[in-house]
């Protein structure tokens, strides 16, 4: 509880509000402060969370990452450095930008590092597709300070390969253990587990670097499974074949789809085992 707390205190710190007992704990709800008082969503973002030593003083510090929408169209992405000993905060939060993918990240030899996706010099706002490694070491003042930015690349579909993904949800509804639906990707080609039958496709980009893309044809093998897998399994085939661009999110894949008058997204985690 104590270390929710603090948690808490330093998101709400970020859009320059404070705690007050009137602020629900889960953060769904806002502070009530009248009803002309400003509204901004806040978050943590999930699966993200590094530990290790970075003030060089034997004890390991927690880096989690948050989220902001203050108005408008923006989305700002702050890293929380938390003293591992519900001390509070290290240093002031860090803003790593607006719009920028954290897709992992480590603590070594007392520098903070983490690999985003983030807008290049030729990309707009909302679709960034430049590839690079940020980093931040403390000074003597305890004040976090950026070190030069490594761009490793660009966006591109090659960046799903290389690990088996899981699906997790769909929609925002959690997908059952025990119904496995698997992608993976490789030169074009995409391949897994819908729950009952094996699939196989195509995914190819719209453009030579970033997030848009298309999915298909799609084909399958013919089992028949129970009627909700097979219903599941139809579902989730069908948003497949509709997805238009792909984003990370901490560790998790991000598929965007969108079919007539709907849309929405598929969210797959690394998973430890390939499709069958």
């Amino acid at each position: 509880m104590k270390r929710l707390f603090i948690i808490l205190s330093c998101m709400l710190a970020l859009i320059g509000a404070s705690l007050t007992p009137a602020a629900d704990e889960t953060m769904n709800k806002p502070v009530d402060d009248g009803p002309a008082a400003p509204r901004a969503d806040i978050g943590l973002i999930d699966n993200f969370r590094l530990q290790g030593d970075l003030n060089g003083d034997g004890t390991e510090e927690i880096v989690l990452a948050a989220w902001s929408m203050p108005g408008g169209s923006g989305v700002f992405i702050y890293l929380m450095v938390l003293d591992a000993n519900d001390k509070g905060l290290t240093g002031q939060p860090i803003f790593v930008g607006d719009r920028v993918q954290i897709r992992g990240g480590e603590i070594l030899n007392n520098q903070l590092s983490i690999d985003v996706i983030q807008a290049g010099p030729d990309d707009p706002a909302c679709c960034p597709t430049q590839k690079a490694t940020r980093s931040w070491r403390m000074d003597d003042k305890g004040q976090f300070v950026e070190q030069p930015v490594v761009v490793t690349g660009s966006l591109s579909p090659e960046d799903i390969g290389g690990l088996a993904w899981r699906l997790e949800s769909m929609n925002g509804d959690p997908i059952d253990e025990d119904r496995k639906i698997t992608l993976e990707y490789e030169d074009g080609k995409i391949r897994g587990q819908a729950g009952c039958n094996s699939y196989f496709g195509e995914l190819k980009p719209v453009r030579e670097s970033g997030q848009a893309i298309t999915i298909g044809p799609l084909g399958s093998t013919r089992k028949a499974c129970p009627e909700e897998v097979m219903k599941r399994e139809a579902d989730y085939l069908q948003r497949l074949g509709s997805v238009t661009g792909f984003s990370f999110n901490g560790q998790r894949l991000v598929l965007s789809w969108s079919r007539d008058d709907s849309s929405g997204v598929l969210v797959f985690r690394p998973s430890s085992g390939l499709s069958q």
